[in-house]
């Protein structure tokens, strides 16, 4: 039987400061259905590849970066692909290139759309203490988001979860979902569904500021979201003992449990489950003082 091409476009990195293993490109290049012939990036990460990139390697796929529209096109006339997948691309897809493809661009965006459309969704439901979350597969509209949805899926968000263990959550539910409807989009017989604009709510970029640590001035609960969501960035950092740490995880409690926790603008405090020390291994917070008893 032959294999239906695809052209993938993007990184697969869908949140800041994770580790991100593809898990969509890899669940495409492992169907029986679907062969991607080629992978579109932005730019090169100069400090080192991005993980899609060695899978594109294992799998011998072309790996071609550009942001040039007229050269994105030569691309696709090359290869003929009747769809293309993006995930993670990071420049807006004009609808030249989108009409290029007979079946379109498929976008795999971790929220409930038109719930947190923008780059930051993971990022935003667990600084919002949701309890659940999904993800989205749609038809790529010019337009951030905006576009038709043919799937969606929710899943529960646990009390733990942090953004690394929600994107691979969210990520293998991406994956799951585009190959269940993939087949018919390719068949142009999968129903479309129009988003509700007045329903749009839009995520902001994070930025390194937003790691300061202020128990003075935030909930304990506001504290421990923020924990969660700025996990490998922008982290949230202080200072224990006289050394600069990271706060790696967190929970509210109405009494403290080690001299480290802080008692927060609600009158609760926040207490310190995980840190890690400048220069130092992670652990729990009673290592910590302990390792560093003067």
């Amino acid at each position: 039987m032959t294999k239906t091409k695809i052209i993938f476009f993007g990184n697969e990195q869908l949140a800041q400061g994770i580790k991100a293993k593809p898990f969509i490109f890899d669940a495409i290049i492992e169907s029986p259905d679907f062969e991607i012939c080629a992978l579109i990036l932005t730019t090169p990460n100069h400090r080192k590849p991005y993980p899609i990139e060695k899978s594109a390697k294992s799998a011998n796929i072309p790996v071609y970066f550009s942001t040039n529209n007229a050269e994105i096109l030569d691309i696709i006339a090359k290869y003929n692909a009747p769809v293309a997948i993006l995930a993670s691309f990071g420049k807006i897809i004009p609808n030249q290139i989108i009409e290029a493809f007979p079946c379109g661009i498929i976008n795999v965006h971790p929220s409930l759309l038109p719930k947190y459309r923008g780059t930051t969704p993971i990022e935003t439901a667990l600084l919002n203490g949701d309890t659940t979350t999904g993800t989205s597969v749609m038809r790529l509209a010019e337009k951030m988001d905006a576009g038709p949805i043919l799937a969606q899926k929710t899943i529960e968000i646990a009390p733990e979860d942090t953004k690394q263990s929600l994107y691979e959550k969210l990520a293998q539910l991406s994956a799951d979902e585009l190959l269940r409807v993939l087949p018919a989009i390719v068949a142009k017989n999968a129903p479309e569904a129009a988003q509700n604009e007045a329903q749009a709510v839009f995520t902001a970029k994070l930025t390194k500021d937003l790691s300061e640590f202020e128990p003075s001035l935030k909930t304990a609960l506001t504290l421990s979201n923020e924990i969660r969501a700025y996990a490998g960035f922008p982290k949230t950092k202080t200072t224990f003992l006289g050394i600069p740490c990271t706060i790696t995880a967190a929970h509210a409690s109405d009494t403290p449990a080690t001299a480290l926790d802080p008692k927060c603008a609600d009158g609760k405090y926040l207490v310190i489950d995980r840190l890690i020390p400048e220069n130092s291994k992670e652990m729990d917070a009673t290592s910590f003082i302990n390792g560093h008893k003067k």
